[in-house]
Order: structure tokens, then C-alpha cells, then sequence
């Protein structure tokens, strides 16, 4: 019964570290993604002014600066939260130390990765002030092109 209940742990554990690694790909894949289709936007409305619309509308040229304004805040919000993610890391390994450091004694699980928290929130920044940029520059396109 106890080799059923370790066999089981042992898979849990597998398990558990694939979700792990899976997790750790899937955050690297969206930061890339971000950085790339920014800039990718970015560079593509330039091109855009230059070759379709020499001379913007007036009225539109407000939607351009607050599509560039959204892609580089998104592009600079997703490079620091590289930061907070290796400060994340290292502070959720102390914690797994201390833990591990204190097996004898009652710890404590209440204790707060205050840099995944701020990892996470800027990432949901990243993207929204991706998807405006994304807009405006839909709305400044439709007002020259129509």
C-alpha cells in the first residue's frame, strides 16, 4: 500500500514538472510573440505612412501617436517584466529553501511571490496596450484609406 501511494506521488511529480516546463515555454513563447508584433507594428505603420498615406489626414495623426505610444509601452512593459520574472524566480526559490530548511517546524504557505504578482499584471498590461495599438492603428488606416 505505502509503494502504491509513493508510485503515485512519483507520477504526480512527473507530472507536475511537465506542466512546469510546459508553463515556463508557453510564458517565453508569448513574450517573444509580444515583442515581435509590436515592433512588427510599429515598423509597419511607418511603412504605411511612407508608402499608402504620405500625408495623413490631420484629424488622424492623434490615433497614429497613440498607436505608437501603445506599441512601445507594450514592447517596454513586456522587457521589464523579464525582470520581475527572474526576481519571481529567485524569490520563489528562498522561499522553497526556507521551506525546506524548516521541514521540522510548522511553515508558513501564506508567504507572497510579490514579483509573480507584478510579472503577471504587467504582462496583462503588455497585451492590452497591445490590442489598443492594434486599434488605433485600425483607426487611423480606416480614416486615410477611406
Amino acid at each position: 500500500m505505502e509503494h502504491d501511494k509513493q508510485e503515485a506521488y512519483k507520477i504526480y511529480l512527473e507530472e507536475r514538472k511537465l506542466l512546469i516546463e510546459a508553463e515556463r515555454e508557453t510564458a517565453q513563447q508569448f513574450d517573444k510573440a509580444i515583442l515581435t508584433l509590436a515592433a512588427g507594428a510599429l515598423a509597419l505603420s511607418i511603412t504605411f505612412i511612407q508608402q499608402i498615406a504620405p500625408n495623413p489626414k490631420s484629424e488622424s495623426i492623434y490615433y497614429l501617436i497613440g498607436a505608437w505610444i501603445s506599441f512601445c509601452l507594450s514592447m517596454l512593459l513586456t522587457l521589464i517584466s523579464f525582470l520581475t520574472s527572474q526576481k519571481a524566480c529567485r524569490r520563489q526559490r528562498d522561499l522553497l529553501d526556507e521551506e525546506i530548511s524548516q521541514s521540522n517546524k510548522k511553515c508558513s504557505n501564506t508567504k507572497d511571490n510579490k514579483a509573480a504578482f507584478w510579472t503577471n499584471l504587467l504582462n496583462y498590461f503588455s497585451i492590452g496596450f497591445f490590442i489598443l495599438g492594434v486599434a488605433l492603428l485600425i483607426v487611423f488606416s480606416a480614416i486615410n484609406l477611406l
